[in-house]
């Protein structure tokens, strides 16, 4: 009898742990694909002389942020030399200078700096 009650015990146990695990995964996974976005840009990317300015621009501009979703880390931003909002999400941006190069912008770095992903 003593030896059922641990047995279950132990079951329970794992059964308990094994759905932790489960669960923790399962938030790694949705973390890695909201920043997989930006990570599709090759490091080398970013060291080009264009996208230093563009890293500045975001660093030093007073660029304002509206998150529509933090979590999926998309806003509507503005920078003092846009006319207009402009939607952004850390793999995709609604202004000029992403449509013309289809590379990170100021909007999508200050989105990158918001959450860390770049110093």
């Amino acid at each position: 009898m003593i030896v059922k009650i641990a047995v279950g015990g132990v079951i329970a146990f794992l059964a308990v742990w094994a759905w932790k695990i489960h669960i923790y995964l399962k938030w790694q996974k949705r973390k890695e694909r909201d920043e997989a976005p930006f990570h599709r840009w090759a490091d080398e990317v970013h060291q080009r002389p264009g996208q230093k300015e563009k890293l500045r621009q975001a660093k030093e501009e007073d660029i304002s942020v509206h998150f529509e979703s933090e979590k999926k880390c998309f806003a509507r931003m503005k920078a003092p030399d846009d006319q207009e909002d402009v939607w952004c999400g850390l793999g995709m941006c609604q202004c000029s200078t992403f449509k013309a190069d289809h590379l990170p912008c100021k909007h999508i770095y200050k989105l990158a700096l918001i959450r860390g992903m770049i110093e």
